[in-house]
């Protein structure tokens, strides 16, 4: 499936209107190029999946719980943890509606701001 600024458009839109404001309550690795959030509002637990492969780049929410598929945890996962785990997504933007870029901001109580 071709994913298009289009399309990421509108899946920051669906986000900005079911998942934020949400606090992060798991980053994990998904694939060897995918990383998974789950993400809770009140009364709801989302499962965003975001797949970094160059030919399949994409962003969405699932129905089914994510696991972990990689072995071990990397630097970059830790680090995401560190600043994530517990965030709030405050804001989820894309910058310039002609490129495949989206830019999830998070709040955190300990780490300020991060984007």
């Amino acid at each position: 499936m071709h994913f298009d600024a289009l399309s990421l458009a509108c899946v920051v839109g669906e986000l900005n209107g079911s998942c934020v404001p949400g606090r992060v309550q798991q980053v994990l690795l998904t694939g060897e190029h995918a990383l998974g959030f789950e993400i809770y509002t009140p009364g709801t637990r989302h499962q965003l999946l975001i797949a970094l492969d160059a030919g399949l780049a994409r962003m969405h929410t699932v129905t089914y719980k994510l696991r972990r598929g990689v072995e071990g945890e990397t630097p970059f996962l830790l680090l995401l943890r560190k600043y994530t785990r517990g965030a709030l997504l405050a804001a989820v933007d894309q910058p310039d509606a002609t490129e495949r870029v989206a830019r999830l901001n998070f709040e955190h109580a300990e780490h300020g701001q991060t984007i």
